[in-house]
């Protein structure tokens, strides 16, 4: 093994350096649970693909995903148990995307999705109906036996909105009618109907 010891040391140390900064960037970046990118990060992604979008005049989806009768689990069965079912839950959306598409968690048991490219709502539908089965499978952990489902509301670009703001505010307003029409469902952002003026 050749090599002067003192460059030796000092080419491993600024490896190990290297690793840190790195380390210290992904922390920063992914939610320490799932392992899934974080708020911050998500927007970036977001934005970066709202502008290949706008330039290829293409479509891309937004969901936002929140676990259904997840609380009951934390309050019965311990934090510990909750933890792991939302890193299995994460696990579960990462088989059902694309390398192209990127879910994070924003926090609880939020989750959002990006489909960079959809050719419709249609089709964006499908792909949160097949989530949505994936969720609503048991999920068997060492506390027991747990049944949740999740509520998914989706904005498609450029129909919803043509920013992060209204397509986040869309994918929102659209979960929150999935979980008033019973949970456990997909739901695509309508405009509400204009008021009747009495005619």
């Amino acid at each position: 093994f050749q090599g002067n010891p003192a460059s030796i040391g000092t080419a491993f140390d600024i490896t190990e350096r290297k690793r840190d900064q790195e380390r210290i960037r992904f922390m920063a970046q992914h939610d320490t649970l799932t392992g899934l990118p974080n708020r911050a990060l998500f927007a970036d992604r977001l934005e970066q693909a709202l502008r290949l979008a706008r330039r290829a005049r293409t479509r891309l989806a937004l969901f936002f995903l929140d676990l259904d009768d997840f609380k009951p689990v934390n309050d019965t069965f311990g934090h510990a148990e909750g933890d792991l079912l939302l890193q299995e839950a994460a696990r579960r959306l990462r088989l059902r995307l694309r390398d192209s598409d990127t879910v994070g968690r924003i926090g609880g048991d939020e989750f959002v999705i990006l489909l960079a490219e959809v050719r419709s709502g249609e089709d964006a539908a499908q792909v949160a109906e097949d989530i949505r089965r994936e969720i609503e499978r048991p999920f068997d952990l060492p506390g027991g036996r747990h049944l949740v489902s999740c509520s998914v509301g989706i904005a498609v670009f450029p129909e919803h909105g043509e920013n992060a703001m209204a397509l986040a505010k869309h994918a929102d307003m659209a979960m929150y009618r999935a979980k008033s029409l019973g949970r456990n469902r997909v739901e695509v952002y309508r405009k509400s109907p204009p008021e009747d003026g009495g005619n």
